[in-house]
């Protein structure tokens, strides 16, 4: 007996999905699973409990550290024409000229000088002071500079400011 040959195409062995069951894949597949989601969410609140971590220490190459530490006195430079008053810890501020001098709100214990100079202030390492940005330096006693901050609000800031001049007048600052 001899095979005829039937020109008809045969049956594929993989038959090609319809279009709806296509549809119907590719959606499911894109859907995050449960699973997969949490690791995810996890890793992203560990990295900002971390970065928020970073910036509460305080540390200085931590933006905006502010007064977190008192062991942000860590400067200790010599600067022609800042001079402590009285041989006491002391505060020098810079800012443009004034109407009304600021009022002193230190404790008389600590020197308080106001510089106009924007020479000065650039001197200081403050140059935005040159431009009336209201800024400071605490002096130790022998008129060494250990701080330095722009602070245009810094007649309110006296508790942060006599802290830190404390801790310089105890010597610790150092």
């Amino acid at each position: 007996m001899a095979r005829s040959r039937d020109r008809r195409p045969r049956a594929t062995l993989h038959p090609e999905p319809q279009v709806a069951s296509t549809r119907a894949a590719s959606s499911t597949r894109l859907a995050p699973s449960s699973r997969g989601v949490a690791p995810v969410l996890a890793l992203q609140l560990a990295c900002v409990a971390a970065v928020v971590a970073w910036f509460a220490t305080g540390h200085a190459s931590a933006p905006d550290h502010g007064l977190l530490q008192l062991d942000i006195l860590s400067l200790d430079e010599r600067v022609p024409g800042l001079d402590a008053v009285g041989g006491r810890p002391t505060m020098v501020v810079f800012t443009c000229p004034q109407e009304q001098p600021p009022v002193r709100t230190l404790d008389p214990a600590y020197g308080l000088t106001i510089s106009t100079d924007p020479a000065l202030a650039r001197v200081a390492a403050l140059p935005r002071a040159a431009a009336c940005e209201d800024g400071y330096v605490l002096l130790d006693g022998q008129s060494h500079v250990r701080y330095r901050s722009y602070d245009p609000g810094w007649p309110e800031h006296t508790q942060e400011q006599e802290i830190l001049l404390e801790n310089l007048d105890m010597g610790s600052g150092r």
